[in-house]
């Protein structure tokens, strides 16, 4: 654990990529303290005038513990001359933070030409390029490993070729997987990053891999096997399997899915969610939505509530009866983030899953 101190706004924008990773734009980060020490960062949406109530309860809520915060709002669109945008919305936010008992350090503007600072009366602002030639205030530290975004289509070859394989898949392929689901699905994952290759010397393909693993996770309990195996590694998925097949699901695995007990591997979470989230891009639209499912429960256990809520959304828009889609919408709704990243109180520096 790295302690860094922070004096100056350029300097905690210059440490923003160490401390929260990739967070796309529009988003509003809020970065909690607790005696100088910060806390899960978060990344929600922008406010407008209706919503400063229900974001502010949210930093609250996934703050638990801090006495302080500092919001950056993170804008799709130039800073230009003019009044900092949003800044009512933000000040909505800070003040109901502020009588809530925290203090609000800071309220900073990140876009793609400048930052800004919205406690200056003209809202002062700068280049994004005085922020590269400050001094490094954590030499050494690298940002966080990138994390995938919520899955989109995008007609790429690997689509193709799944789509192709789901057409021309039998009965027999698929019964043979479902004999043996755990070797099946971490076949799939094992080759989710060739997806583009094709076959390879052996004469595996990595698209009829993923197409056999879309085919068994429309199953809710292979759906739910998925998730074990990434969270929680084989011989759990295996535990499982065998209290499935006996029909005495575990109350344990249940409480995982809720965020619940120790925290996972990071590193073998954040893999699975980059495999799973190649194999949910290369499968049709009208059968993501099982997918999204899964990719939405890791974004959720890595903290990242904001993706997954949206991978709920996408999925009840494709399928509308597929319960786990509102279920997991339900769970971010109702906890924000997994226990094990809600209780987690790191210095500045420290590279913890991010919250959203």
């Amino acid at each position: 654990m790295e302690t860094v101190k922070i004096r100056t706004p350029q300097s905690l924008l210059r440490m923003l990529p160490r401390l929260v990773g990739h967070t796309e734009a529009p988003s509003l980060v809020a970065l909690p303290f607790s005696r100088g020490r910060s806390g899960m960062p978060m990344a929600l949406d922008l406010p407008d005038r209706r919503s400063a109530a229900p974001i502010a309860h949210a930093v609250r809520r996934g703050a638990r513990g801090a006495d302080a915060v500092v919001l950056v709002a993170c804008l799709a669109q130039p800073l230009g001359a003019g009044r900092l945008p949003l800044a009512d919305e933000l000040g909505h936010v800070a003040r109901r933070l502020e009588r809530a008992g925290m203090r609000v350090l800071e309220v900073l503007a990140l876009a793609p030409d400048a930052w800004g600072d919205y406690s200056a009366p003209a809202g002062a602002r700068g280049p994004l390029a005085e922020l590269e030639l400050l001094d490094d205030p954590a030499p050494g530290v690298p940002e966080p490993p990138p994390i995938p975004a919520v899955p989109e289509g995008r007609g790429s070859a690997a689509a193709l070729e799944v789509a192709a394989w789901l057409g021309e898949l039998q009965g027999g392929d698929v019964a043979a997987a479902r004999d043996d689901p755990i070797a099946a699905l971490e076949l799939a994952v094992s080759l989710a990053d060739r997806l583009d290759d094709g076959p390879g010397v052996l004469g595996v393909d990595p698209a009829k891999a993923a197409a056999l693993a879309i085919a068994l996770v429309a199953s809710p309990a292979q759906r739910d096997l998925a998730i074990e195996l990434a969270i929680d590694g084989r011989a759990a998925a295996e535990r499982t399997l065998d209290a499935i097949e006996g029909d005495a699901a575990t109350e344990a695995a249940a409480n995982r899915f809720l965020g619940v007990g120790p925290a996972p591997d990071a590193e073998r979470l954040r893999d699975r969610l980059r495999r799973w989230t190649a194999i949910a891009e290369a499968t049709p639209l009208e059968l993501r939505a099982p997918l999204l499912v899964i990719v939405g429960f890791l974004h959720f256990f890595l903290g990242r509530g904001r993706s997954a809520g949206r991978c709920a959304e996408l999925a009840m828009a494709i399928d509308p009866a597929l319960t786990m889609a509102p279920l997991l919408r339900d769970i971010v709704d109702a906890k924000g983030a997994p226990d094990w990243v809600l209780g987690t109180g790191i210095e500045v520096g420290a590279r913890p899953a991010t919250e959203e």
